[in-house]
């Protein structure tokens, strides 16, 4: 891969990253909204904590999916699965770094493991979708 997939390969995973994010918002809006209205502020604070990383483990492969299967299709020449494995690495770096400045990594390792491999499995497979066809 060279420089600029790599860079194109940072950008994505921090698009993803600030649309599941934004996913998990709607969710625990909905939640709010349509579920369990009328409640007060710690109430909805605590219910985030508790959906968002389950929000965050099926966007998130949703997202990457999509993603690694429009890049992969547009850009037949690039390694689909090197990009997909780089931008899920990335992804994840920045995640670890986040859940551990909160003091949380202990507490949500399996989860945290869980939701990673989730979003690499749904990515390789958008990029193995995606890859070039050869013609019958």
């Amino acid at each position: 891969m060279n420089l600029l997939d790599s860079l194109k390969a940072m950008g994505v995973a921090l698009l993803v990253m600030v649309l599941n994010v934004a996913a998990a918002f709607g969710v625990v809006w909905v939640y709010a909204t349509f579920i369990a209205p009328g409640r007060d502020e710690a109430f909805y604070v605590a219910e985030a904590q508790r959906i968002a990383p389950w929000s965050s483990i099926f966007a998130g492969a949703l997202l990457f999916f999509v993603a690694m299967l429009l890049l992969a299709w547009r850009r037949p020449g690039r390694s689909g699965y090197a990009f997909a494995v780089a931008a899920v690495l990335v992804y994840a770096a920045i995640d670890l770094l986040i859940i551990a400045a909160e003091g949380m990594l202990g507490a949500m390792g399996v989860m945290v493991a869980g939701s990673m491999l989730s979003k690499l499995g749904a990515a390789l497979l958008g990029a193995w979708l995606g890859r070039p066809r050869s013609a019958l």
